[in-house]
């Protein structure tokens, strides 16, 4: 997940336009979710590699994932119950979470009443 938001980072600070990334599962549901809020333009399968191709969004050729970061860590694991979940400043981005639903926004998680770990936000 670390390499996943490294290199959505480092891609759309120099405005490249695709992103490889190992095809795993937690990549492959935050790349959908991603996918699904627009900030994402495409999601390619590489059957030769086992590997995602991503297609970053742009608008007036400046990229629409401004900050990624991420807020769970291996050694510090940040959890919260539905009614503390953080609000994103201006509701400009998202926050990633991992509940028993899936992986879903703040948004969603606050409409389903179901808390769970907080994995990252993009803005």
């Amino acid at each position: 997940m670390s390499d996943l938001f490294t290199s959505l980072r480092n891609a759309s600070l120099i405005r490249r336009q695709t992103v490889t990334v190992p095809k795993i599962k937690i990549n492959q549901k935050i790349a959908n979710v991603l996918f699904r809020h627009g900030f994402i333009d495409k999601i390619q399968n590489s059957s030769e590699k086992n590997c995602l191709i991503l297609t970053l969004k742009y608008k007036k050729d400046q990229p629409l994932i401004t900050q990624i970061r991420r807020l769970s860590r291996r050694g510090c694991r940040v959890y919260v119950p539905s009614h503390q979940i953080p609000q994103f400043c201006g509701k400009l981005g998202i926050i990633l979470m991992s509940t028993s639903c899936g992986i879903i926004t703040d948004r969603e998680a606050r409409k389903f009443c179901i808390g769970g770990e907080l994995l990252g936000f993009v803005s």
